[in-house]
């Protein structure tokens, strides 16, 4: 009982420390019925808090919102008192030797776990070619989300070590490093990112993973970098982020 009480105080806490600073003249959605009307480049997510950027259409893709930042623990806490999902609770210790706060990335989840989460909020996963059209922020045909200069990776990305900004030995909070072209943070680096897409075409096995973490080189930082686990995966570099489609835009 006491670690059952442990566990509810500990999602509590963090849900009423999950405050997203709403600006007054923030445009904010509630459904995708919405985005319809949209007439902007930003909008707050109501159901999650989250900020999403507009990104238009590519070669491969349609214009789609995306979240300008990694899922945070206080964004899936607050999923999890909603929606009643239900998550192993000795994971909580692990989340939180690495991600220390509820500004940190979410870690630890499944493939599951973040479509989940995604079907809660009123979003889904990226597809493989939206993420890496929104990662290359308007720079088409370069390494990297900033550019071709690896030198540039620690004002950008939290990868292994600490170098200069890059002053976590674990995860960073969501946001602490410069955003891309598009105004979207932590698309190389701190955690890999879940994709709705799977690996390969025999689809049985494998899910796919983009973007690369805090525990990798700056080479697989690389924005065509993939990574093919299982489904059920979970370790302290996997996080995700979510879209939106954009409707008639």
């Amino acid at each position: 009982m006491t670690i059952i009480l442990k566990i509810l105080f500990s999602l509590l806490s963090s849900l009423f420390l999950y405050i997203f600073a709403v600006d007054a003249n923030e445009l904010i959605v509630e459904d995708v019925k919405e985005l319809k009307s949209v007439n902007s480049t930003e909008i707050r997510w109501k159901k999650d808090g989250s900020l999403m950027k507009l990104v238009p259409k590519g070669e491969k893709t349609k214009p789609f919102w995306i979240d300008t930042t990694e899922v945070t623990v206080g964004q899936f806490k607050k999923f999890l008192l909603e929606s009643n999902y239900q998550l192993d609770p000795t994971l909580w210790e692990k989340i939180q030797n690495f991600s220390f706060g509820g500004q940190h990335p979410i870690i630890y989840v499944s493939w599951a776990d973040a479509v989940a989460y995604c079907k809660w909020s009123g979003k889904r996963l990226p597809r493989e070619e939206e993420w890496e059209w929104a990662a290359r922020g308007k720079l088409e045909g370069k390494m990297y989300p900033w550019g071709n200069d690896h030198r540039k990776a620690r004002d950008y990305a939290n990868l292994n070590g600490r170098v200069g900004k890059d002053k976590w030995e674990y995860l960073s909070p969501v946001g602490s490093f410069k955003p891309n072209g598009y105004g979207l943070y932590d698309m190389s680096g701190n955690v890999w990112e879940w994709c709705q897409d799977w690996y390969d075409d025999n689809r049985t096995r494998y899910r796919l993973l983009r973007g690369g973490s805090w525990v990798n080189d700056v080479k697989s930082l690389e924005v065509e970098n993939r990574c093919s686990p299982a489904p059920y995966l979970r370790q302290n570099y996997i996080g995700f982020r979510c879209v939106v489609s954009a409707i008639d835009q």
